[in-house]
């Protein structure tokens, strides 16, 4: 069982470096430099004129604390067929679980420190903390990172889901008291709350393993549901198979619909635009990616890195629209349409337009707000016309035809 956990970490390296390839691309390298110095300008900024004893410091390192603990998650890696395959050996999957839990605790565990790190200067001024007082609380979120795994292991041998309620104590209730004492009473406090919770847990999935059996159905929906967030966030730059979306009858936007006539033209315009509201992978996409740009842009006061912000979502999400033009390619109907390919990406073209125009007067809006100018808002509603205008008009013929 361990040199099947060995062969499936090493497979499932390869697949996300295969994928990592398209994300890490060129653009979106000099992309993220330009993001990272621009936020880390700002945040160097923010940290001389901070000064200790403001009230709100707490409150925000705690909360911080907190989110970075949520980023564990349990990679399993199993597969559909394993409860087939596998369930003979099944008392020897716990070795096989124990290694996955080592393997997520170190991924996490680096995950942590790196946000941990950055926190620190904020910390350091805000409660005049030691190193070593903020490398405790690195321990105590990898302590309490282990402690976390091990609920999740555990849940794999009591055959149920853990309830929200459990879920909220554990993960949350538990880890803000920690923190929250860590911060205004003692470092230690938050140290010896994170060990005593953490060895409850590791108790208690030793216990379990050993009188129960393991929940294959269950262990394998968690992996799949992990896997499938994963894919998601790949899927932001490249088409990934594994991607399936799901269609929803919405009601709500049949008014929408109805503003579009059928009987234009164009009838593309009705169909893509009917494609989009229905299913999850583009729609979702799209409000993810623009929700996602409007709340970064209002608590961004320099206007070059709203502008290249706004700019760099235009991009993205145009760039995850595109797979829809073919949404429609294995409907043997479409293809009696006496309809011409140019008047199919005229129709397309005419439905991105909109929602990207769009996007853009919302984020130019909200930057305009947040720093109250009118000029910023004119100024990165005109440079987000240009590109959407070029992409329309260069780069998604270029795609298309690919």
């Amino acid at each position: 069982m361990l040199n099947l956990w060995t062969q499936r970490k090493r497979a499932h390296f390869l697949e996300m470096l295969k994928y990592l390839r398209y994300v890490l691309n060129d653009h979106f390298v000099i992309a993220l430099m330009f993001l990272v110095g621009g936020l880390g300008f700002g945040y160097s900024n923010f940290l001389k004129t901070f000064h200790a004893g403001t009230w709100w410091a707490g409150p925000v390192a705690i909360f911080y604390l907190t989110i970075i603990l949520q980023f564990c998650s349990l990679a399993t890696l199993l597969k559909r067929a394993d409860p087939v395959f596998l369930l003979p050996r099944e008392h020897d999957m716990h070795g096989y679980l124990k290694k996955s839990r080592i393997h997520s605790w170190t991924f996490s565990s680096v995950v942590e420190v790196v946000g941990v790190v950055i926190l620190s200067p904020f910390m350091a001024i805000a409660f005049q903390l030691s190193v070593i007082q903020i490398g405790s609380f690195i321990i105590t979120l990898i302590i309490l990172t282990f402690g976390s795994l091990s609920l999740e292991l555990n849940q794999l041998y009591q055959n149920r889901v853990f309830g929200w309620q459990q879920s909220l104590l554990t993960n949350w209730i538990f880890p803000l008291i920690w923190f929250t004492g860590g911060i205004y009473l003692s470092f230690w406090f938050a140290l010896v709350g994170a060990i005593i919770q953490s060895f409850l847990e590791i108790r208690r999935e030793q216990q379990q393993w050993q009188t129960r059996s393991l929940a294959w159905k269950l262990a394998v929906n968690l992996e799949d549901q992990r896997m499938l967030k994963i894919y998601r966030f790949f899927n932001l730059f490249t088409d990934v198979p594994n991607v399936h979306g799901t269609v929803h009858r919405r009601k709500y936007l049949d008014r929408i619909l109805g503003m579009i006539d059928r009987r234009s033209q164009n009838p593309y315009v009705y169909l893509f635009s009917r494609a989009l509201m229905r299913s999850t992978v583009y729609s979702g996409l799209y409000f993810r990616l623009t929700i996602l740009g409007v709340v970064l842009l209002m608590f961004i006061s320099n206007i070059y890195l709203a502008i290249f912000l706004q700019l760099l979502f235009v991009y993205l999400i145009g760039f995850q629209l595109l797979p829809l033009f073919a949404n429609y390619n294995e409907n043997v109907f479409t293809h009696l349409y006496p309809i011409s390919a140019v008047t199919k990406a005229a129709g397309f073209n005419q439905l991105v337009m909109i929602l990207l125009e769009f996007t853009v007067s919302l984020l130019a809006i909200v930057g305009g707000l947040s720093n109250m100018s009118i000029l910023q808002a004119v100024i990165t509603w005109f440079t987000g016309s240009i590109e959407v205008w070029g992409l329309l008009k260069f780069y998604f013929p270029i795609r298309i035809k690919k």
